[in-house]
């Protein structure tokens, strides 16, 4: 009976080997069949995820150029107002102290002008605030053209190492470039591109009233002219030759060209940046499929 038992134990561990061994050896295959299943799904997504960023990307570097352009523009425009807005105020200045003199003189000598000279000087200061207050408000864009021209530039550079590596590793790099404070700066300037355009048809207004102004005060000076010729203020030389009216036809021309460069500026803005932070969005999204990506694999 020993023998058999010895026999039929071996048979029977012999065979439990056999399966335990067949069962491992399996296992093994299934396992090494669903890695290579893995890792052929996780290849196949980073592979889609790239293609999109090598779509995406070279035309958000393109949108920052078109960006770099207007922002040019803009600044451009709000320095020549900034500089022409100054002779305007001097001059609304001037008027509004040779007012104060006619109305002096008016207690002898009656102007019927003398009122719309003060509701148009009125209406021109106003507007002029406006104007004043909104060129405030859009001083930072040269700050943010040369913040947003110089993530375009890194996002290129980083572009062309990776063509030049073809190593998706390198795309998320470029993460911290395509991050929330550009969405913000692309935002940003779509706002001030409309605000630009309303502070110059405000500017063109402040130069009708001045006109207005000009043309209202000339008359009411010729009205107390001979009293007025008497006063010392009159003969002061730095009062003399103040209102140059060629001066503001000239700028009043600037001002509309200016008005019709950007007068489809704000429209073409909105769409950019429309399409530009969903473009921003996408590849972020896909960058993060290329992260977990290269993690799995360095596993």
């Amino acid at each position: 009976m020993i023998p058999i038992t010895i026999a039929t134990s071996v048979i029977v561990s012999g065979t439990v080997g056999y399966f335990v061994s067949h069962f491992n050896i399996n296992r093994d295959a299934d396992r090494s069949i669903a890695q290579a299943e893995m890792q052929s799904r996780v290849d196949d997504m980073q592979e889609t995820s790239v293609t999109t960023i090598e779509k995406e990307i070279p035309q958000i570097i393109h949108e920052l150029e078109e960006y770099d352009k207007d922002l040019a523009q803009l600044v451009r425009q709000i320095d020549w107002l900034k500089k022409n807005v100054v002779p305007v105020r001097e001059m609304l200045e001037y008027i509004d102290s040779a007012t104060f003199v006619i109305a002096g003189v008016n207690n002898v000598i009656s102007s019927p002008m003398l009122g719309k000279v003060s509701s148009y000087l009125s209406s021109a200061n106003s507007t002029l605030n406006e104007v004043d207050a909104a060129l405030f408000r859009l001083d930072h864009l040269s700050s943010i053209k040369q913040e947003m021209d110089e993530t375009r530039e890194r996002v290129s550079q980083l572009y062309e190492t990776y063509q030049a590596e073809n190593d998706p590793a390198l795309l998320l790099e470029m993460e911290h470039e395509l991050d929330t404070e550009l969405v913000y700066q692309i935002e940003d300037v779509r706002t001030s591109t409309i605000e630009a355009r309303e502070a110059l048809e405000s500017s063109t207004d402040v130069i009708v009233a001045t006109n207005y102004t000009i043309s209202a005060y000339q008359k009411a000076k010729n009205t107390s002219g001979k009293a007025i010729e008497t006063l010392q203020f009159w003969k002061e030389e730095k009062n003399e030759n103040k209102i140059d009216q060629d001066k503001y036809d000239q700028i009043e021309k600037e001002l509309a060209d200016s008005r019709e460069r950007l007068k489809n500026l704000p429209e073409e803005m909105a769409e950019r940046s429309k399409r530009t932070i969903s473009s921003i969005n996408e590849v972020k999204t896909e960058l993060q499929v290329v992260r977990l990506a290269e993690m799995i694999q360095a596993d």
